[in-house]
């Protein structure tokens, strides 16, 4: 692997570059580590899949509140996932492996943490609102329909084809934004003294340096889940830890 100097800023980690098929040796590193300590691991996935059916049960009754839950999901899920990342520290670094230990470093690095959740939460704003404001707008106010029947109105019925665009375009953008800007961004401010800009900065060149095997691994998050979302939840128990871990693989193979 070659190590490459970061073009954005000269006081940034630098970067390697890996080959296009490196996600599946991440995901392998995250089932070894959810094998560690299964249960430390499963509790905390069990917390996001309570978390998700909580999602289902608040947007009862409005389903555009539910797509923009679903894909917001997506777009928090970097930093709730800074449980699972500080788990894999501590294995990669022969820690002491508890919750007590866990809780204790996270609250240590809770300040760049809660600022790049700020960021977090002001894009999946920004998508709640436009998910909301294009639904109204598009179907009016009056309908009341389940979640089945909107999605398959929007994208089966081939009435409202500005709509289907409009929101998978605008979704499409804002996820590749954030993907752009959290790909390695938490488990780098838990790992590293960093400024939070700096950390985002470092993944913009993790991404521009690593395209093909970033987009296979943009890839892997969504489908892996979307299957853990239409099991009930259920899988959001193994996925999450899975993909938490991995993550962390991720920021140890392309961090220097």
């Amino acid at each position: 692997m070659d190590i490459l100097h970061s073009p954005v800023h000269h006081d940034l980690p630098r970067v390697r570059h890996v080959a296009w098929s490196r996600p599946f040796l991440w995901l392998a590193g995250g089932l070894r580590d959810l094998s560690r300590r299964p249960s430390l691991s499963l509790s905390l996935g069990a917390l996001f899949a309570i978390g998700g059916l909580c999602i289902f049960a608040l947007a009862q009754g409005r389903p555009e509140l539910l797509l923009a839950a679903v894909s917001g999901f997506l777009l928090v899920g970097p930093l709730l996932a800074v449980g699972f990342y500080e788990i894999s520290r501590r294995i990669a670094g022969g820690d002491r492996l508890d919750a007590a230990a866990v809780a204790h470093s996270l609250a240590a690095r809770w300040r760049p943490l809660a600022l790049y959740g700020l960021f977090l939460a002001a894009i999946y704003f920004i998508w709640a609102q436009l998910t909301t404001a294009l639904v109204a707008y598009l179907l009016g106010s009056e309908w009341i329909w389940g979640f089945e029947e909107l999605a398959r109105e929007i994208f089966l019925s081939g009435r409202h084809p500005n709509l289907a665009a409009i929101w998978t375009l605008s979704g499409a953008t804002l996820a590749a934004v954030t993907f752009l800007l959290s790909v390695v961004t938490a488990p780098l401010l838990l790992d590293r003294e960093v400024e939070v800009h700096h950390a985002m900065a470092t993944s913009i060149n993790v991404v521009a340096t690593n395209l093909p095997a970033m987009l296979l691994w943009s890839f892997l998050i969504v489908s892996l889940t979307l299957f853990g979302f239409v099991t009930l939840m259920a899988g959001l128990v193994l996925i999450m830890p899975l993909l938490g871990h991995a993550t962390w693989h991720a920021y140890a193979d392309l961090v220097e």
